[in-house]
């Protein structure tokens, strides 16, 4: 929880507006991320496998030959909208994009990710060692590719991620 608080404590100009944004956050975008098992992020974690299938077939295809789904390497990106790939600023820039067109972009924005390292994890013998720690943010490049994404997924799984965390 204090990796998603982070960013609010450092852009409010108050621990209680802070407190408040974080809160409006949970409860109203994103309250499957909290609600019992969080059956949110967990959704979210299976969209991530659905749009990298969808995106890039070869990398989502060598993910899972060696055994690795977004459950074992994206729990902490869906779960704090990426804010906890450093640095800082760049987590402000990707949350400006995701507050402004919505949160559950956030999914995209993680298949984008792993698109940047595509060439990384295809020549990597393992690849979950790359998947461990994501590279530094790179908020403008990601949010380019989100929006490539977001032409090519099916209008049925825009709406599974639109939804996923209500």
């Amino acid at each position: 929880m204090n990796v998603l608080a982070a960013p609010f404590l450092y852009a409010a100009r108050s621990e209680g507006e802070a407190f408040v944004a974080l809160h409006t956050l949970l409860t109203r975008e994103c309250p499957g991320y909290i609600r019992g098992a969080m059956d949110g992020v967990h959704k979210g974690l299976a969209l991530v496998d659905r749009v990298l299938a969808t995106v890039d077939s070869r990398l989502s295809g060598h993910l899972l030959a060696k055994g690795l789904t977004a459950e074992l390497y994206a729990f902490p990106s869906v779960l704090t909208l990426c804010a906890c790939t450093p640095p800082l600023p760049e987590v402000l820039r990707l949350w400006d994009f995701l507050f402004a067109y919505g949160p559950h972009l956030n999914i995209l924005c993680i298949v984008a990710q792993l698109m940047g390292m595509r060439d990384q994890l295809l020549n990597s013998p393992s690849p979950n060692r790359l998947l461990r720690a994501f590279p530094s943010l790179q908020a403008d490049k990601v949010i380019e590719r989100t929006l490539w994404i977001i032409e090519r997924i099916p209008d049925d799984t825009y709406a599974a991620i639109v939804t996923h965390a209500l």
